[in-house]
């Protein structure tokens, strides 16, 4: 049994590159009920954020799963095998915990602890159980992730002063016009993003918010809460000139602001400049809008600086974090390493006391004068001799290393005892029960 993480993120691709691979909630549960159907995974969970998208995979064949993976990930974005595969990373079992723990404390995001993607880790969770792609195994390993999550937060600094894309978006903006407090701020999106950025904005002085979403009632409630005016989107085109800051967060699938829109609010600006932020996954403002004289527009990638001044004295406590996360994932290694040799385990006592049985049941033919209590004697003899003769197998199997030597240990002992491997075993009975799902369902 094998884990395996697959995907990309903001290290290892662009935005134009993971805007391509978002996946909308819409389309999890048929993407994940997708995977499962291929015989070399069992259980399957994907998480899509801004930052990375990635699948969580069961697998007894970890080559066969991480080609399925790769393949959907190549169709996703219309793009090469060869090409998309220079951005991915594919871990396996120890590595791969490890990396999902690691996202989920925050060890991994761009913004270094940032508190967010916790809780978008539980909801891919969420979206895996009501797919019917998460199992067994899926279950322990999200909550051995939570309490990885929850003790790298609680027992180290990596969550203190926690900030978010949001917040270094509105730092940026500080750092370009240092004081906010005269200056108009367009939110375009009213989601948990537009809400955190509006709170930094407020508390760095800004008193002039506009608010626009797709539903004006959203934009209405951010707006009251924050002394803002609310816009529907078709109004945009009527304030966008008052903006000197446009922060941009909606879950639009296409680009909201197009280069028309901003060449008009340029002329009645009269030669102020106006800076744009987009923080949205697909992008929300047209790329052309940057060579637009007096519009400044930065993207979720260019971020990164300004990220790195809140990472640098915040790497100790990373590193404690780290400790952690190797420390949970020990235990949950532990624990997936026995769902192997327990079955395994079973199989030979069960097979040893049948052949047990079978040699008593042999032996009485020679016993016919013994009476009960020497008959219970050779009985309690003969279970005495297997279990002194099977004592180190088993406890080698209880103990199994977590390596390639555990698992050459593990075909050893299948083969010794001539007994069908509980991966084969599993595999067979998944293909009989998708076939009657099949005859069922025509």
């Amino acid at each position: 049994m094998r884990i395996c993480h697959i995907g990309l993120n903001h290290k290892t691709a662009p935005v134009e590159l993971r805007e391509r691979l978002a996946v909308s909630e819409d389309e999890i549960a048929t993407i994940l009920q997708q995977h499962i159907q291929c015989p070399a995974i069992r259980e399957a969970a994907l998480l899509s954020t801004c930052n990375r998208v990635e699948m969580t995979v069961v697998t007894h064949d970890p080559d066969a799963a991480i080609a399925t993976v790769h393949e959907w990930f190549a169709n996703k974005a219309d793009m090469d095998m060869e090409e998309v595969c220079e951005h991915l990373y594919s871990y396996t079992t120890d590595h791969a915990i490890k990396h999902l723990f690691s996202v989920a404390s925050g060890l991994d995001s761009l913004v270094l602890g940032e508190p967010q993607i916790l809780g978008q880790v539980k909801a891919s969770y969420e979206h895996a159980l009501s797919a019917g792609s998460a199992g067994h195994v899926l279950h322990r390993l999200y909550q051995s992730t939570f309490a990885a999550a929850k003790r790298a937060r609680s027992e180290t600094g990596i969550g203190k002063q926690a900030v978010n894309i949001s917040s270094c978006a509105v730092e940026l903006a500080r750092h370009i016009f240092g004081d906010l407090a005269s200056k108009t701020v367009l939110l375009m999106g009213a989601g948990e993003m537009a809400e955190l950025a509006a709170r930094h904005l407020k508390g760095n002085g800004c008193t002039d918010i506009l608010v626009a979403n797709r539903t004006l009632k959203r934009a209405q409630n951010l707006a009251l809460e924050f002394e803002g005016h609310a816009l529907t989107m078709d109004q945009l085109p009527d304030y966008l000139d008052a903006a000197d800051i446009v922060l941009s967060s909606t879950g639009a699938s296409t680009f909201v602001l197009l280069p028309d829109a901003v060449e008009a609010a340029m002329k009645k600006r009269r030669g102020k400049p106006m800076f744009l932020v987009d923080i949205a996954v697909p992008r929300d403002i047209d790329p052309r809008i940057g060579d637009i004289d007096g519009a400044y527009l930065y993207d979720i990638d260019d971020l990164q600086q300004v990220v790195q001044g809140n990472v640098e004295h915040r790497e100790q406590e990373a590193q404690l974090a780290g400790n952690i996360i190797d420390e949970e994932s020990v235990q949950f290694q532990r624990w997936l390493k026995s769902l192997e040799s327990v079955p395994l385990i079973r199989s030979i006592q069960q097979q040893m006391d049948i052949r047990r049985s079978e040699e008593m049941e042999k032996a009485l033919r020679y016993m016919k004068n013994f009476d009960s209590s020497q008959l219970e004697a050779v009985e309690r003899f003969s279970k005495a001799l297997m279990k002194r003769y099977m004592h180190p197998t088993l406890s080698t199997l209880k103990k199994l290393p977590d390596d390639i030597e555990g698992d050459l240990l593990m075909g050893a002992a299948t083969r010794l005892f001539d007994i069908e491997s509980p991966i084969n075993e599993q595999a067979s009975l998944n293909t009989s029960r998708k076939g009657n799902n099949e005859h069922s369902s025509g």
